[in-house]
């Protein structure tokens, strides 16, 4: 049976090791493009680096899509290595696109953040704004289509343990101290990372081709109430506040139903009941 082949650049990260899973369910014959091995073994991996053209080049013969979901996405690393940043999330996509271009892939999937609707600058949005505008230029001027989908702040399973949630989680479940900055009120519309990867295989749809579409949470969730979850979740969780970090973002984004529409995507998983299945998922990997 004839099998769509699809590249996930990024595949062995957390998103994309997630995607992986879900194109793998859907019948997708999937390659993992990436320095680290892949969560599992079933699938072909390709070991590369994503500023490497010429891996690029090999990695994508015989390739119909490709998701492009590797980045430096800690915002503290951003801040820490500026031209890093840049080199890996800007040029990077650029040899992506160029790739894709030589081997004359059907459709890129760009991941990007929901961030480059919130009007805040901060370095990290500026490479995901800068490498949406690449797509589109070689669109325009290549005919290489595109899907660009803005992620909402993931948790789940398999995380980095950097977001706000897995290290809330990971203080508590160890009696330490869990840290605030500014006021706690600072938002985000976080999406269990199960609910962002179907968004992102109904997005290999026709009918998002050149286009882009916001895959976040149904609510913004403030980090005070990620720290009360958690507490209700876990037990007692001593917080302590300390100065706002300058380049928090802490303004509203509203959801985005264009997805629901045009992809016949919804999320399913609500806050509470995400928290509760990385918990499970916490206790069974680290055995707390």
């Amino acid at each position: 049976m004839y099998q769509i082949s699809i590249l996930v650049i990024g595949g062995s990260g957390f998103i994309g090791s997630h995607v992986v899973d879900k194109l793998i369910e859907n019948d997708f014959d999937v390659k993992v493009f990436d320095v680290k091995t892949p969560h599992r073994k079933d699938v072909e991996f390709i070991k590369g680096d994503i500023t490497s053209l010429k891996r690029l080049n090999a990695a994508m013969n015989d390739v119909e899509y490709v998701y492009h979901i590797a980045a430096l996405s800690n915002i503290n690393k951003v801040v820490e290595k500026p031209l890093k940043a840049v080199d890996l999330n800007i040029m990077s996509t650029a040899k992506v696109l160029e790739a894709a271009r030589n081997s004359k892939v059907r459709r890129v999937i760009f991941a990007s953040s929901y961030f480059v609707d919130s009007g805040k600058g901060h370095l990290y949005t500026t490479t995901k704004a800068a490498s949406e505008m690449l797509c589109k230029d070689y669109y325009k001027l290549y005919g290489l289509p595109f899907t660009i989908l803005r992620y909402g702040t993931a948790y789940g399973p398999r995380s980095r343990g950097e977001d706000v949630i897995s290290i809330a989680v990971s203080k508590a479940l160890s009696r330490q101290t869990f840290v605030i900055h500014g006021d706690g009120n600072q938002s985000r519309n976080f999406i269990y990372v199960d609910d962002l990867a179907e968004g992102s295989v109904a997005a290999l749809k026709d009918s998002a081709e050149n286009k882009t579409y916001n895959l976040e949470g149904l609510q913004q969730i403030t980090v005070k109430e990620v720290a009360e979850t958690v507490k209700k979740l876990v037990g007692n969780i001593k917080i302590e506040y300390e100065e706002a970090r300058r380049e928090d973002y802490t303004g509203k984004i509203a959801f985005n139903d264009e997805s629901k529409k045009d992809l016949g995507w919804w999320p399913k998983i609500d806050f509470e009941e995400g928290v509760r299945r990385y918990i499970e998922w916490y206790k069974t990997v680290y055995k707390t």
